[in-house]
């Protein structure tokens, strides 16, 4: 048998002869036999050419036309982040955390859109019952190479009816930019928010006069400036390290007490990984901040320093940080562990996790609870612990996650009316423990069918008193959407909570009832451009108080369009 080297040089000599051999080649009657000549040839060419060098200019630079669609698992639909301001919201945040959802103003139904899922620019506008204006304006440049930038602008007022002062005045804007070079990003953002509500919940208190009584008397305005800077890496490098810092700044001002408060904080993240699956990994958090107002100035700082250890192969994840949380003079253990195992696939998730965190309580953080808060009230921080358990998972277009929670919160903020002034709120503290149950579940049909649910329901020990003031003990969300044919958007949203009750002078109580709060919208989308809405929030028009005193809006109902460009 012939040789490697010897067939390459046989094809060699008849490539060269191949001029002479033409006119042979083309008599011969298969023409089979010409193409294998010419086959050979080919062959012998490419062996020649194989031999070069090749030189690599740069590294190849993945681009999303490169990439393959990866088919994600549907997810329960994110819940709206975004915080409420007046007495009509229904809480949804869990008590694990000891807080609270922002005091209701506008109609849950009403959410602004988030500013990460801008991908045009808008003008939308409003106007509702109660003298209602809604105006939104938003614009996103997204063409510029490397970088994002944009502004917006919400607001939202109404009037009274048939309850004096029931009015507020809400208005916001910002200003954003997003720099994505190749191997960082950097942000920052910029927003003021001007808040004005009034004083209206006099309930039985007849000893207020008419004069005292009067708009510009009860007013309070809450302004905000808050700013923020961060950066972090866009991509692996080779030290497999990855960081983000991020700092921020809040001034806020309060009108009715002539109080006012600002506060400087960070937060940097640093990992580091190693053996593929395993990380080690430092927190640093810091948080400067004063209140000064008539009687006291109050300066705090807070130091907490974290380090972890974190592992994720898919089947197991895990991760456990342990540090100390330097309050002046008194340091405070904070934690956070958590780890889960997947039994089968991700349809079957077991996980089990510990926190224990030091929650500031700020002036800031009582009025976007309850603004109708005093601004001389004690401020006393809250480490907050939190047992938890449960099963998550995904099966096909269903997912859930059921947990068992156990909480003790020292000091947790309990808000109840000023004996000698009924229409605003004081802050009593008292070490809490709680047992309750986490639930929730997301269905989506199609990309045209959609639904979710979230309940939570939670039992209360107090050390000292009688009540958790002003919290429920159930407190239930539901969501559905329905898109027909691209045309037509209907939401419907429907929040359930249990009562609560209220401290009264004397150790007295009072009942405050539950409510189901029912809101319903159409969006008719005529193209790209234009769209039409009506909505109906309160339907039922339970006139319900989240606060003692402050009788929400009933009935509400608004129409409106919306410009996109």
């Amino acid at each position: 048998m012939l040789g490697l080297n010897n067939i390459n040089h046989v094809i060699a000599r008849l490539c060269e002869a191949i001029p002479s051999l033409r006119l042979e080649i083309a008599s011969l009657r298969k023409p089979s036999l010409a193409m294998t000549f010419v086959f050979f040839c080919f062959l012998q060419t490419f062996a020649q050419v194989s031999t070069e060098e090749v030189i690599v200019v740069k590294e190849y630079e993945a681009t999303i036309q490169d990439a393959q669609k990866v088919n994600i698992q549907p997810n329960i639909p994110e819940v709206e982040e975004t915080k409420p301001v007046l007495t009509y919201t229904v809480p949804n945040k869990d008590y694990k955390d000891a807080t609270f959802e922002a005091n209701p103003l506008k109609p849950l139904s009403m959410k602004p859109e988030k500013l990460e899922k801008f991908n045009n620019s808008f003008i939308k506008i409003g106007f509702g019952s109660q003298l209602m204006p809604i105006a939104q304006l938003a614009y996103n440049d997204n063409k510029t190479k490397d970088l994002k930038f944009g502004i917006f602008y919400n607001h939202l007022s109404a009037r009274e009816f048939k309850v004096k002062n029931q009015r507020f005045v809400d208005d916001e804007a910002g200003v954003y930019l997003k720099y994505y070079p190749k191997t960082f990003e950097f942000g920052t953002n910029f927003t003021f928010r001007n808040y004005r509500t009034h004083f209206y919940g006099i309930g039985n208190d007849t000893t207020i006069t008419d004069s005292a009584f009067k708009a510009k008397n009860v007013r309070q305005v809450f302004r905000t400036y808050n700013a923020e800077v961060y950066f972090k890496n866009a991509q692996k490098n080779k030290s497999e390290v990855d960081f983000k810092q991020s700092v921020r700044f809040n001034y806020l001002q309060e009108t009715f007490g002539k109080a006012n408060e600002w506060l400087v904080s960070g937060t940097t993240d640093i990992k580091k990984t190693f053996f593929k699956n395993n990380y080690a990994g430092l927190r640093f958090y810091f948080d400067v901040s004063r209140l000064k107002h008539d009687t006291v100035t109050l300066t705090r700082t807070i130091f907490t320093p974290m380090l972890g250890y974190g592992f994720n192969n898919d089947d197991w994840k895990a991760h456990g940080y342990i540090g100390v949380a330097v309050n002046g003079k008194t340091p405070v253990f904070v934690t956070d562990a958590h780890v889960e195992k997947r039994l089968y696939e991700h349809s079957l998730i077991l996980y089990a996790s510990y926190e224990r965190h030091l929650q500031k309580n700020s002036l800031l953080s009582h009025s976007q609870t309850n603004n109708f808060i005093e601004d001389t009230v004690t401020m006393t921080n809250t480490p907050v612990g939190d047992l938890i358990s449960g099963l998550k998972g995904t099966v096909q277009n269903f997912s859930y996650n059921v947990a068992f929670h156990f909480g003790h919160i020292d000091n947790m903020p309990l808000y109840v009316n000023d004996t000698l002034d009924m229409k605003r709120f004081s802050v009593i503290y008292d070490n809490v423990r709680t047992l309750g149950i986490h639930g929730e579940a997301g269905y989506n049909v199609k990309e045209w069918l959609r639904f979710s649910v979230l309940a939570d329901y939670n039992i209360f020990q107090l050390k000292r008193e009688a009540r958790a003031w002003h919290e429920p003990n159930l407190k239930l969300t539901f969501r559905a959407n329905y898109i027909w044919k691209n045309k037509i958007s209907i939401n419907l949203d429907l929040y359930g909570i249990t009562g609560a009750y209220a401290k009264l002078a004397g150790g007295q109580e009072k009942k405050l009832k539950g409510t189901a709060d029912l809101n319903l919208s159409f969006e008719y989308i005529m193209n790209k451009h234009i769209s039409f809405f009506v909505a109906g929030n309160n339907l039922a028009n339970v006139k319900y108080q989240r606060w003692n005193n402050y009788q929400s809006y009933g009935i509400i109902g608004w129409v409106g369009a919306k410009f996109s460009f």
